[in-house]
């Protein structure tokens, strides 16, 4: 679900009411996890139509709320906002049933891309997805993964040169386990009920 900046919960308007007592009950039941988009602002230009969207800093309050109140239920969010992003790096520290994931709309550019993977690292090691497709466009596809892999392939490599010169042996299969967890691996296994990482 896409949700703006000022969306709370718990809350007593139509969309939190939904999530309480609909999507929240289904999620427990059938063992889904349930995907967060958070941070858009709609029609900020009207004349753009579905260009006109921007982007608003989230309230994270809500999010932690999710985590904390349905322990049982699995939490998967991507943020649009930059300032949010660190806050939301500590709370999938915090709450194992949370998965962060890819970088959205206007975190999608290299520089941002760059620190939000530098920052999820380190606080996160690689239990997150470092990039989603999430493109209306195909074509968004290519260059999307195309800067991912690249921007990724350069932090890794600083990353095990450290270990490396720390004294760390760094070995070719670390180097796939990384690889497989960033870019799909730990979110199937947290999709599946199977990652556990410890606050």
């Amino acid at each position: 679900v896409s949700l703006p900046p000022d969306f709370n919960f718990p809350g007593n308007d139509t969309r939190a009411q939904v999530i309480e007592k609909i999507v929240l009950p289904v999620c427990a039941s059938e063992g889904l996890p349930f995907a967060l988009m958070l941070g858009v602002k709609r029609a900020v230009n009207p004349a753009l139509q579905m260009a006109g969207d921007g982007v608003g800093r989230s309230d994270l309050v809500a999010l932690q709320n999710l985590c904390a109140g349905y322990p049982g239920i699995r939490f998967l969010a991507t943020i649009l906002s930059r300032e949010n992003l660190y806050e939301a790096g500590v709370l999938a520290r915090k709450f194992p049933n949370l998965h962060l994931f890819g970088c959205w709309w206007f975190t999608n550019v290299p520089s941002v891309i760059q620190e939000n993977v530098r920052l999820r690292l380190e606080l996160l090691g690689s239990s997150f997805t470092a990039q989603h497709s999430d493109a209306r466009v195909v074509d968004q596809l290519i260059y999307k993964w195309a800067h991912t892999r690249t921007i990724l392939a350069q932090i890794l490599t600083e990353r095990y040169q450290g270990l490396v010169e720390a004294g760390w042996p760094v070995t070719k299969l670390d180097v796939q386990n990384d690889v497989k967890a960033l870019l799909g691996g730990a979110f199937e296994e947290f999709a599946q009920g199977r990652s556990v990482r410890a606050a």
